[in-house]
C-alpha cells in the first residue's frame, strides 16, 4: 500500500467518479512519472485527480506544492504546503518547501522560520542550515541589519561542523566575511570551497570579487 494512501477518503463531493485503490495508484505512478521528467502540469493535473478522493494526504500535497513551485506559481505552493504540515507536522521537508516557497514569494520572514522549523526537525542536515543562512544573509543584506548578519555567520559555521566539506555551507561563510570586509577569512573559507568544487563558476566570481575589495 503506498504511503499517501494510508488513510483514502472517498469521494461524496459528486466532482467525479470514485475510483478505487488499484486506479489512485496507477494515477499516483502516473503523476510521479510526469513529475520526474520534468512534465509538471500533466503531474499536477494527476496529483490533483487523486487529492479529489484523497484529501488528506500530505504526500500528494507536498509534491502538488513541489510541482507548482516548478511552473511559478510560489503562492498556490504555500497553500499545498501549509495543508500538507497540518496533516503531518513532523516531516521536515514540507516545511523545507514552504520556506522556498515564502522565499520565492518574497515573505523572507515567514522563509526563515520555515526554514528554522525543518533545521529544527533535523538537526543534522546540511543543506538545510546551508539554506537558512543564505535566507538570513539576504535578509540581513536588504535590512543592513548586523543582528541577522550574525545568526547566518553562526549559522553557516554550524553547517561546516556538521560537515566541513560542504562547499555550500564554506561559500556562504566567504560571502559573509567578504561583506563584513573580514577578507583574510573570506578568503580562506571560498579557497576551501574551490578545492571541493574547483569549476563552479558562482563561487570562482565571489572569489573575484573578494580579491578585489582585498585590493
Amino acid at each position: 500500500m503506498k504511503e499517501w494512501m494510508i488513510t483514502p477518503e472517498i469521494d461524496t463531493t459528486g466532482k467525479g467518479p470514485v475510483m478505487d485503490i488499484t486506479e489512485l495508484n496507477e494515477l499516483y505512478e502516473s503523476g510521479e512519472e510526469h513529475r520526474r521528467k520534468g512534465r509538471y502540469i500533466e503531474a499536477i493535473s494527476a496529483y490533483r485527480q487523486i487529492l479529489i478522493q484523497a484529501p488528506d494526504s500530505p504526500v500528494i500535497l507536498r509534491r502538488l506544492g513541489e510541482c507548482l513551485l516548478k511552473k511559478g506559481v510560489p503562492r498556490e505552493a504555500v497553500g499545498c504546503f501549509h495543508d500538507a504540515i497540518r496533516l503531518d507536522p513532523s516531516d521536515p521537508e514540507q516545511f523545507h518547501q514552504l520556506a522556498e516557497a515564502h522565499r520565492l514569494v518574497g515573505d523572507m520572514e515567514r522563509a526563515i522560520i520555515a526554514y528554522e522549523r525543518a533545521s529544527n526537525l533535523a538537526p543534522d542536515h546540511v543543506g538545510y542550515r546551508v539554506d537558512l543562512g543564505w535566507c538570513l544573509a539576504d535578509l540581513g543584506s536588504m535590512q543592513k541589519s548586523s543582528e541577522l548578519q550574525e545568526r547566518a555567520l553562526v549559522t553557516f559555521r554550524k553547517a561546516c561542523e556538521l560537515n566541513p566539506r560542504d562547499p555550500g555551507a564554506l561559500e556562504g561563510l566567504a560571502s559573509l566575511h567578504k561583506d563584513r570586509d573580514e577578507i583574510d577569512q573570506a578568503l580562506e573559507a571560498i579557497d576551501r570551497a574551490l578545492v571541493l568544487d574547483p569549476y563552479d563558476l558562482d563561487r570562482i566570481e565571489l572569489k573575484n570579487r573578494i580579491l578585489r575589495r582585498k585590493n
